[in-house]
């Protein structure tokens, strides 16, 4: 008798384990696939509005997301930041910062250096709006992080600081 007991308790744990593990893997894959939505709807947009014919379509990648994760927090010490500007990155923002910068877009895309002024490595939109960008890998933190806005963006928005939901990494590099 207690080993049927045993036997059916072992079954039921590995049952209830496989069940957690298929939703884990579930909400990842969800997860996986909302950004990804997000993020070519922005590039899209963006490029409608500033009459960019060539901007490719992104895919899923696990291997940057793997690299992504090396960078699991908005709290990042020195060396880690010298890392992260290597990489073609884009935190993922409030969705209102993305949509004011594509109006803004809209509104002044025959000023084409004035445009081409927010692509600097480390400005906010410069990996994601690649256009020859077609892969992206992201890491979800485990906790929104607030960060602080920088100054150009005033020229387009009024928001100063935003909530972070993770990180993005884009290839080919």
């Amino acid at each position: 008798m207690h080993i049927s007991l045993g036997l059916s308790t072992v079954v039921l744990l590995f049952c209830a384990q496989s069940a957690f593990s298929s939703r884990v893997v579930k909400r990842s894959e969800d997860l996986r696939q909302k950004v990804l939505g997000e993020l070519n709807e922005f590039r899209e947009k963006y490029a409608n509005a500033a009459q960019i014919s060539n901007m490719n379509e992104l895919s899923y990648d696990l291997e940057l997301e793997k690299v992504a994760s090396q960078y699991s927090s908005c709290d990042l010490d020195r060396d880690t930041w010298k890392r992260l500007e290597r990489e073609p990155h884009y935190y993922l923002y409030k969705e209102q910062l993305e949509n004011d910068f594509v109006e803004y877009a809209a509104l002044h895309r025959n000023e084409t250096q004035k445009l081409k002024g927010y692509f600097r490595n480390e400005d906010l939109f410069f990996a994601v709006l690649q256009p020859n960008a077609n892969k992206v890998g992201c890491y979800h933190f485990t906790s929104l992080c607030v960060h602080k806005i920088w100054f150009f963006a005033a020229e387009f928005t009024d928001i100063k600081r935003s909530t972070i939901r993770g990180l993005c990494i884009f290839g080919p590099k």
